[in-house]
């Protein structure tokens, strides 16, 4: 799994380690400082993968064969109510995660204690989630396996902590059987996690209980009924053995773990972790360390040139370009003021859009509901209660998920055009820097630019209450039965308290879209003024301190002047090294 992505990004580990060490080595703290803050980018990275599923589906056991060890409980029934988040360790470590903000270490052994029904019944231990890191190499570069109990768990609850890393997942391996083959409960949970996760795999587990024959009978109704349910035609169904795949790691049987078919699976989710999210990382950070780079060949340049010129004429030329220097980081104060204000409007025009939509929106939800309501007079009060939740809720759902697409591109088109217009500043401000030394010491250079983007990171999810109650069933069912009010009258007062919910409903949805919306345009914003910042400053820093060392080395004796240059020499080879091997990998990840 990610077999590319770790090969490619521990090829540019090594390749900025070594931009690292140049800057270190000629004392570029700025340029070295920033090469660093790339490496923890890249080390940083974070692919989240939620599995879910059925009870006893097989997904404890499905982790533990990725993992290659009996890590989780399996053969028992988990708590409805607790996540488990896997991640990398160098060692094995299991950490509880309480209510009340307590966190307790505990050992392999003590683990179903807190995530089974039999350890921890009715949750009376008060466990919110279990933290657990282990030195396997699935979970490197950033992979978290985000384990869920069975089928409606995430919803039971709906705790913050819960939802918080729900709109974060870049895959769901959503687990059912070939023997029997998925539930009508299965296919009501998909319609539901689709909402949170852009991307799901369909994972058709224990294979091994059926032969092949049935394998393909029933892989095929599966995929029929997914297809049908979740209106697309491109579903793709993985049948897999978790059993067996554990037992081959186990026991290094090599055939039974070709058997199992989860080496085929491996090869599906590493292609599509490493071109949809790795690819995009990894060519970010190549090319912020080229401009890096770039910095380094021309401080380098600059501070052999610099050092062949007498020392009178150096100094008055250093004196020239400090103030250039002052006058061209003055434009970047004013970039901030003037980013700043760009981001105001935006916001300004999220507001507006939002305005537009509620006023909208609920008049057309409304007249629906309404029209909803009049024509399913006939139901009984049960059933017509349950139809108006769902016309609601489904209201709600269709109107916002086609808003936020479009409302998405909107501001992404629009924070683009921002981005860009700064980008090419801070680059212009860059080339002036570059061009104003150049221009003293007759040297060319080489503009090296790399643009930002809005920040991702983050999904919308809705807030429709308990799974999905906008009214309560239960007391509306004990109201019409307590009162024995007329049907037509019940009708009208469950019609009455769902159009009376519904601007609730839209304007608190509204709420977290624009606190979403406006948290990653603001935190967007930051990484980007800090990284544009940062590259402006690293280059005059840079610049500057090439100088410097010209000063030293034209003060210096013949003797210390030989060694300097020799030095010089050496770095620039070193430079060369590091820019081939940069070099490579740009051509290696066009092909990805």
């Amino acid at each position: 799994m990610l077999e590319r992505f770790r090969h490619e990004s521990e090829n540019l580990l090594s390749a900025l380690e070594d931009l690292k060490g140049l800057a270190e080595l000629r004392a570029d703290q700025a340029v070295g400082d920033n090469v660093e803050a790339l490496r923890r980018k890249l080390l940083e990275n974070k692919f989240y993968l939620v599995v879910l599923g059925q009870f006893k589906r097989g997904k404890s056991t499905f982790i533990n064969s990725l993992l290659g060890t009996r890590l989780l409980p399996t053969a028992v029934v988990p708590l409805t109510s607790i996540v488990t988040v896997l991640s990398h360790g160098e060692d094995e470590h299991m950490e509880v995660h309480f209510e009340n903000g307590d966190k307790r270490s505990v050992g392999r052994e003590e683990l179903a204690d807190y995530v089974t029904e039999k350890g921890n019944p009715g949750n009376e231990k008060q466990v919110v989630q279990v933290r657990i890191t282990y030195p396997s190499p699935y979970l490197k570069d950033g992979v978290h396996i985000i384990d869920t109990p069975g089928v409606g768990s995430i919803f039971s609850n709906n705790t913050q902590e819960t939802y918080n890393f729900l709109p974060k997942v870049d895959a769901a391996l959503f687990l059912f059987a070939a023997d029997p083959p998925i539930s009508q409960e299965e296919i009501d949970f998909l319609k539901d996690i689709r909402e949170y996760v852009g991307k799901i795999f369909f994972i058709q587990n224990k294979i091994d209980h059926v032969d092949e024959a049935d394998l393909l009978e029933s892989m095929a109704f599966s995929k029929a009924v997914i297809q049908e349910a979740l209106g697309n035609t491109s579903i793709e169904i993985h049948p897999l053995s978790a059993k067996l795949a554990l037992e081959g790691k186990l026991t290094g049987d090599e055939e039974k773990l070709q058997r199992s078919r989860l080496p085929e699976f491996d090869q599906v989710l590493g292609q599509f972790l490493t071109r949809e999210k790795g690819k995009v990382l990894l060519q970010s950070v190549l090319q912020s360390g080229f401009k890096y780079l770039a910095d380094e060949e021309f401080a380098i340049k600059l501070e052999q040139k610099a050092a062949a010129t007498p020392l009178q004429e150096l100094e008055e030329k250093i004196q020239l370009f400090d103030r250039e220097l002052k006058r061209i980081l003055d434009q970047k104060h004013d970039n901030d003021y003037l980013y700043e204000g760009e981001i105001k409007r935006l916001m300004d025009l999220l507001d507006r859009d939002m305005d537009r939509f509620r006023k909208e929106t609920i008049p057309e939800l409304l007249e629906d509901l309404r029209k909803t309501g009049e024509s399913n007079r006939h139901l009984p009060a049960g059933e017509y209660v349950k139809l108006m939740e769902n016309a609601l809720r489904e209201g709600i759902v269709r109107s916002f998920d086609e808003w936020i697409v479009r409302q998405e591109e909107r501001l992404n088109e629009h924070y683009g055009e921002i981005s860009k217009r700064f980008s090419d500043r801070a680059n212009e401000i860059i080339a002036n820097l570059q061009a104003a030394s150049a221009k003293l010491f007759d040297l060319t250079f080489e503009q090296v630019t790399a643009d930002e983007a809005i920040s991702t990171e983050t999904r919308f999810y809705y807030l429709l209450g308990d799974r999905p109650r906008f009214f309560d069933i239960g007391k509306a069912l004990e109201f019409l039965s307590h009162r024995l009010l007329p049907k037509s009258l019940s009708q009208a007062k469950v019609l009455k308290d769902i159009l009376k919910k519904l601007p609730e409903r839209i304007d608190a949805n509204c709420g977290r879209v624009r606190s979403d919306f406006k948290y990653r345009i603001q935190q967007s914003f930051l990484d980007f003024r800090w990284n544009l910042n940062g590259k402006i400053d690293a280059t005059a820093a840079s610049i500057r301190q090439a100088l410097e060392k010209a000063v030293e080395m034209k003060k210096a004796g013949a003797t210390e002047l030989d060694q300097m240059t020799e030095q010089l020499n050496a770095q620039w080879k070193q430079l060369e090294a590091v820019k081939r091997r940069l070099q490579e990998l740009r051509a290696s990840l066009d092909h990805i």
